[in-house]
Formats: structure tokens, sequence, C-alpha cells
């Protein structure tokens, strides 16, 4: 029952009309959500059309592919595995590299594809390998007008040496070495080397890399060297005329540290072991094919086509995509969401550095089908996908090949980022400025409500007298409150007529009933007198007499509660000492019930006060009938008077204890209204109207105190405790 006490409690603490209407604003902001819902189907939409577009695209380059296998050569195009070191790819750029100046601008478009090379490529020394000891990377390029390749070596060594000025040796410092097979020609070795940072000299080496074998500078070749802060680079140049589809080359880096000895202490090369075919094949880029999909104007995609045998052959584009809408974004939530969800991506880069970024098994589905194959992967870095579209180029005898289309989806995103700030930014400026206007007049209803309900609990005092017939808050109001307020006012006026009446019947009972009363009585005294007495007369009359006296019972108490009343009115109180009142009242009273024992606890000093002797004494008088009707027979009754307070007596305590049935659960909450008891007729004689404990109540609500009622803990009974405040 306390559980469920509380529960309901909790919800009449939650079901004022200002909370059902925060809830309800809650309920707009659902909005958003809907919002964000809408523009997520909306982000499959879009990534839909794009997926078409890239689509027709690919379709349109398989097109213009089909039946065209003499463009699938087997020495041109990208090796499959990209990250191989056995395979040089040529890559194409826009400027021609300056040898003259120190400076990778011309390579910054492919740098990122350059190959790395370090322990698995040591070819000689390397005991207690680091990976600053020696380790380089390399790229190369066909430069704009297709006459001249260049190769970029970024060197890693923690120990520079440029070769000695005086001395025939061309490989006493660190130095490159260039491996070229052209065909069935003779193998050519060329050592580059510098005494200084700038232009390198080039020498033809024998077989054993011992001595150059003319002794002069091979013009053939150029390149510079330059340091670094972790090492040094080399530029080469080199004719493409050397380059076909019979050549392969191969470089290594030799490490000298020792500046006495000058003696090899490291090399690495991209071959790994000289017992392997060592040399690289070079692979040029197809420049038809190329031309064909660079043709393609399709913002942030990349395009790859691949032969039967997964090599690809050709590439353009980049997945490099960089979006920044911030004069589109709203001022206003683009800091909150950027506090939530991180500011918005601005650049995905999607380098294809090694297979693991290539989807193998949608060109081997789309070669194998010869279908159009769909997926889509996180990108690189993991902020957005990328979407690819794998369509197959057909051939007479089969599949020649797979058209491969990637593009990233950040445009989407970023385009629904920026839209779902503005929609959400707007709503919640719509829901917050609805929810301030329907919380002010919610707030304004609840305080108007309260002060009507204030003013109307205290229009009724605590002994339920209407003290006000009319109620002023919300009287002059035109809506539903101002009708509420006269509707309460109308109602409290006819309530206070009605109580009026009630609070006269007693004495219009009283008058109208002694009257009648005592002619009844004389009528029958005369009676008495008059008829012989005989066994049933004397039995009737008996029971009229009794009838009519206890009649005469119910008349006075009404009488005296209503005297009472009337009786306690300001400006009628006396001073007098109330121990000694006590004193005398107690007395009396034991005298009257000789077989009751009282225990009584007075205070030894007087205690001055100013009140209604009279009252006092008949409210004394119904706590001991009380007390007395109460108790089991042979127990005493405590009466215990203490007085509180430091230095003054701030307040009386009167106290009644008694041993015996406790006052029943259903009244207690009633105990003192008007016409509550639950005593058992035990007296037909002496009715009681239940206006006892309402006298109690009565008398010290005007000596400004209280009355409680508790029961008793160390035994079964009952404690009225009286608090009269001085």
């Amino acid at each position: 029952m306390g559980l469920l006490k509380k529960i309901k409690g909790e919800l009449y603490q939650w079901g004022g009309i200002r909370n059902k209407l925060i809830l309800a604003i809650l309920l707009f902001f659902t909005i958003p959500i809907m919002g964000y819902k809408m523009l997520t189907e909306m982000k499959q939409f879009m990534q839909q059309g794009q997926e078409n577009a890239l689509s027709m695209a690919s379709q349109a380059v398989a097109t213009v592919l089909h039946n065209n296998p003499e463009l699938f050569k087997p020495e041109t195009g990208i090796p499959h595995d990209l990250s191989s070191d056995r395979d040089l790819y040529v890559h194409e750029i826009d400027e021609i590299p300056n040898l003259d100046r120190p400076g990778f601008k011309e390579w910054e478009p492919i740098l990122y594809r350059a190959i790395e090379y370090g322990e698995t490529h040591i070819l000689q020394g390397g005991h207690q390998y680091q990976s600053t000891d020696l380790s380089f990377s390399r790229v190369l390029a066909l430069t704009p007008d297709k006459r001249n390749i260049y190769a970029l070596f970024q060197v890693t060594d923690n120990t520079v040496l440029f070769r000695k000025r005086k001395g025939l040796r061309v490989d006493s410092g660190d130095h490159l070495r260039i491996y070229l097979q052209r065909g069935n020609r003779p193998a050519q070795n060329y050592l580059v080397t510098a005494y200084k940072p700038g232009l390198m000299s080039i020498y033809q080496m024998d077989e054993q890399w011992e001595k150059p074998i003319t002794g002069k500078h091979e013009r053939i070749f150029a390149a510079s060297m330059y340091p670094a802060s972790n090492g040094y680079s080399i530029e080469l140049k080199l004719p493409k005329r050397l380059i076909n589809e019979n050549t392969t080359l191969s470089f290594s880096i030799i490490d000298i540290d020792d500046p006495d000895e000058r003696t090899l202490n490291m090399e690495i090369g991209t071959f790994r072991e000289w017992t392997e075919a060592y040399t690289n094949r070079v692979f040029l880029p197809a420049p038809s094919m190329e031309r064909m999909i660079n043709a393609i104007d399709l913002p942030d995609a990349r395009f790859s086509i691949t032969d039967e045998h997964r090599r690809i052959v050709a590439t353009t584009g980049s997945l490099i995509t960089t979006v920044s809408r911030s004069d589109e974004r709203n001022p206003i939530t683009a800091p909150l969401f950027d506090l939530v969800f991180g500011s918005p991506i601005q650049n995905v880069e999607e380098p294809i550095r090694d297979t693991r970024e290539f989807s193998w098994n949608a060109i081997d589905r789309a070669l194998e089908t010869g279908k159009e194959q769909r997926f889509t992967r996180p990108s690189y870095d993991g902020l957005a996908d990328i979407i690819t579209i794998a369509y197959p180029i057909h051939g007479e005898d089969g599949e020649l090949g797979v058209v491969v289309a990637e593009q990233s989806n950040l445009r989407i995103l970023s385009e629904l980022r920026v839209t779902l700030e503005n929609v959400i930014g707007s709503t919640l400026l719509v829901i917050l400025l609805a929810s301030l206007i329907l919380i002010t007049i919610a707030t304004r209803l609840t305080l108007r409500l309260h002060k009507l309900r204030t003013e109307t609990a205290n229009s009724i005092d605590d002994s339920g007298r209407i003290v006000t017939e009319s109620i002023q808050t919300e009287n002059d109001s035109i809506d539903e409150l101002g009708d509420l307020s006269r509707s309460i006012s109308s109602m409290l006026t006819r309530l206070s007529r009605y109580t009026k009446y009630l609070e006269r019947m007693p004495r219009m009972l009283k008058h109208e009933i002694l009257n009648p009363l005592n002619i009844v009585s004389t009528s029958l005294e005369n009676l008495e007198r008059e008829i012989p007495e005989t066994e049933h007369s004397i039995k009737y009359l008996k029971k009229t007499r009794r009838g009519i006296g206890r009649l005469g019972s119910i008349v006075q108490s009404l009488a005296e509660a209503s005297s009472l009343e009337d009786a306690l009115t300001p400006g009628t109180e006396e001073q007098f000492d109330l121990n000694e009142l006590l004193n005398e009242y107690l007395d009396n009273y034991q005298n009257t019930h000789p077989l009751q024992y009282f225990r009584v606890q007075l205070p030894d000093q007087p205690i001055p006060f100013v009140g209604w002797p009279y009252a006092i004494e008949q409210m004394l008088d119904n706590l001991l009938n009380n007390a007395v009707d109460y108790s089991d027979p042979g127990k005493p009754i405590d009466i215990m008077v203490s007085m509180n307070g430091d230095a003054d007596i701030d307040n009386i305590q009167i106290s009644i204890l008694n041993e015996g049935a406790a006052i029943p659960t259903e009244i207690r909450d009633t105990l003192f209204e008007s016409m509550v008891t639950s005593r058992k007729e035990s007296n037909p004689d002496q009715p009681h109207l239940g206006l006892g404990l309402y006298i109690v109540r009565l008398v010290a609500d005007h000596h400004n105190g209280t009355v409680i009622y508790k029961n008793r803990e160390d035994v079964e009974g009952s404690t009225f405790t009286v608090t009269i405040n001085l």
C-alpha cells in the first residue's frame, strides 16, 4: 500500500498541466528525427543516382573498347599487383623535373605511387639492419613530350658520403647503380655518383663493378643528387627510346659509411636476390587507352581498365575529393553539430597503393558473368564510402577486360550534412519558439490555477467554516478560469447560506422542540396522577418518560455545541492560572468518578493563561469522558501537563493516556470532525452524537492550539495531546 501511494504521489506530481504540456512539447522533437530518417532515405536515393551515373560512364568506355584486343598489349599497363617490387610502372606527369635544383614539385601528383624498398631487398651487407641505415623509395615518370623517363629516388641514410675528389675510384661514395638489359644485347651496368650536391657523373662499369669501361661520362643519362634531412635524393633522366617491350631495368643504392676505408657497407636493390632474374620489367602507359578514359569528365572519380589477366592497363583520375561548404552552413547549428558529430569531412584521399584497395573479386565476377558488378566499400581512411562499378569489356572470344569506375560519396555526405543542419536548425528554432510560447502559457495558466486554488482553499477554515463568499482571483477574467472563479463564488455563497442555516438549527430545534417537549412532559405528569396505576400503565409511562429524557439530551447536546461556538468570540477572554484550574477540575472529576484511577502530573508553578475557563473545562470533560469510555476496567488513566520553552514558556501540552481499545482506523482522519463517533450504544438513555472531540478541536483552535491522536507504543491504548501556544 505504501509503494502504491508513493507511485500515485509521483503520478500526481507529474500530472500537472505544465508538465503535460512539456511532455507534449517533447513530442515536437520527433520532427528532426523524422527529418533525419527522410534524409537517410534521400542519401540512398542520391547514392543510387551516383551509381547509375558511374555505370553509364563505365558502359560508355566499355562500348568504345569492345572488340579491340590490340589495345590490351602485354607490354603496356600497370602490373596487377600495384605494390609489386618486381616491375617498374612509368606514370605520366604534367611538368618536366628540373635537375638543376632540389625539390619535388613536379613529382607531387604521383609521389603517393612510390614503392618502398628496405630490409627485404638487401643484396649485400645489412647485418643488424635498421631502417635508418639504408632504405629508399622510387617512382618513375614519363614526361609530357613522351621523350624521356625520369626516376626519383628518396634515400634514407644516416651517413651520407660523397665521392672523393682525389682518387681514381668512382665508387668511393654513396651512389646509384643501373642495370639495363635491352633484348638479346649484353647487360649494361651504369654507376651514378657525385663529388658534391648537384649534377652527378655517370660511368659505364664492367661486369664486376670494379672500374669504368671507358672512364668517360655517359651523356645518354643525366642525374642530380641533393641532401635531405634524413638522407638524400637522386633524380635520374634516361631516354624513352631505350625502353621497349624487350627492355628490363633495375636499380640499387650503395651505402658507404666508412670515410677512411670507403668500403661497401650495404646494397639495397629493386629486386630481391641475385639468383632470380634480377632485372625489372618496365610498363609504360597505354597511350590510346589513356586518351580514351582521360576524355571522361567526371569529378572526383577514378577509372581503371584491367585486362582478362587482372592486369591494370590504364588508369585516370583520382579519388582525392575536397569539399568545402562552410559558407552554406547554418551559423547557429554548425557549432552544435561540430560538437556532437565532429567537424564535417572536407577531404578524402584514396590512393591506389596495394591490392587491398582494389576489389579483384568483383573484377573476376564481371569477367566470369559478363555482367556489371556494383559494390560499396569504405574508403582507405574510413571517412567515406567508395562506390565502385565493374563493367566488362566484351570481345569476340570472351571478355577482354573490365572498366572499373570509382567515386567517393563525400559530396553526397557534405550535401546531406548541410541540408540536415539547415533543416534541423530551422526546425529547432520553430520548436524552441513554440515551446517558449507554450511554456509561457502553461506557466501563466498554472500560476492562475494555483492562485485560484489557494484562495478557494483559504475560503474555508480548518473547522470547515466558510470565511469568504466571494473569490476575487480571476473574477473579472473572460475565459474559462473566470467562469470557474465565478462558479466557485456562487457555490460558496450558497454553501455559506446553508451553513448558517445549519448553525442556527440547534437553537431553532431547542426552541421548537423544548416547548412541545415540555407540554408532553407536563401532560404525562397529569396522566400519571389521573389514570390508575396498573402494571401496563406504569410500564408504558416509564418508556415514555425515558424517550422524553433521551430527546431532551439530544437537544441539550446540540445546544451546548452551538452555544460554545457563540461564546468563544474575541474580546471575552479571561486571565487566570491554568495550573490552579486544572487542579480544581481534576479533583472534582475524580470525585465524580470514584471507580476510575487517575495518575496526574502537574507543574509545581503557576501557569498564567488568557482564555475561556469554562471552555477549557468543557474540553477536559470530553477528553476524559472519551478516555473513561475506551479504558479497560481497572486500568489507570494518565494525565500529564508539561511546559515547553527555555527562558519563557512557549507552549503547554496536556496529554491524556488510556489503556484499552484503539480508535478504529476508518475514522482516524475524521476523528475531530462533527457528528463522528465509534461508540456503541451501551446506554440508550445517553445518546452520542459525535460532538465531543469536535468540541475539543474547537476549543484548541480558539486558544491558538492543536490536538492530535496517536496509538500508544508501550501498550494498546490511545494518547490525546493538546498543545496550546502562549
